[in-house]
Parts: C-alpha cells; structure tokens; sequence
C-alpha cells in the first residue's frame, strides 16, 4: 500500500508549509489524483486519517479530485478524457496516447491563523 507513503508525506508538507507561514491548525487539504497516478482514493482517506492523529491536521479533512485520464491520437490529432486507463481514438480507431491522468498534486489547504483569517 504505496498510499500510506503517499500521504505520509504529503501530512509533512502540508504541516511543513503551515508552519512556516503560521498557522496553527489544518482544517483541509485539496488533492487532485488522476485515475491513472495508481493512488486509491479510499485507501488515501484511510491513510490520512490515520496519520494526521498528533499533527496540526488532527481536525482536517482530506478533499479529493479525482481527474480523469487525458489521451490524444497521434494519427487524427483527436484529444480527449475517457474513464478508461487505455483507450483506442474515438475518432479513427488507431490507438490513443495517454497524455494525462497521472497527476499527485496537493491544490491547497485552508487553516486557522494566529490572527484568526484563512490561509492556503
């Protein structure tokens, strides 16, 4: 379970990031995931919530996007998202290329400064 790795470390950079700026507690974290980044969004809620017990994200809540797998033909030029990991052009039938679909990314947080405004 590679999520638990994942989100070990994204609990870090939030925490990291939070303190520098000052803020005293995480009340969430945005995610985007793409289907294809082989990141379980169950498994990541069941991970963060279990690491964040003891952190300034005690309290947090983990809000993922899961963004859908991008692909482009290379024959037809056709780009297009689809559900599925791998796919054929809708458009001339020759196989497409995954293009996107694969991101990780923490999009933002929001927490309590100490003067009691929002940070992301």
């Amino acid at each position: 379970m590679h999520e638990l790795s994942l989100v070990s470390a994204l609990v870090e950079e939030v925490s990291r990031d939070a303190q520098e700026r000052g803020v005293s507690r995480i009340t969430s974290v945005s995610l985007a995931v793409g289907k294809r980044a082989h990141a379980l969004p169950h498994a990541l809620l069941f991970c963060f919530d279990l690491i964040k017990r003891d952190t300034i994200l005690a309290a947090a809540q983990l809000i993922i996007e899961v963004i859908p797998p991008l692909f482009h033909c290379e024959s037809c030029g056709l780009s297009e998202t689809h559900d599925a990991l791998w796919l054929d052009c809708t458009c001339c039938g020759l196989p497409a290329v995954p293009t996107g679909g694969t991101e990780l990314e923490i999009r933002g947080y929001e927490g309590d400064c100490p003067r009691g405004g929002k940070e992301n």
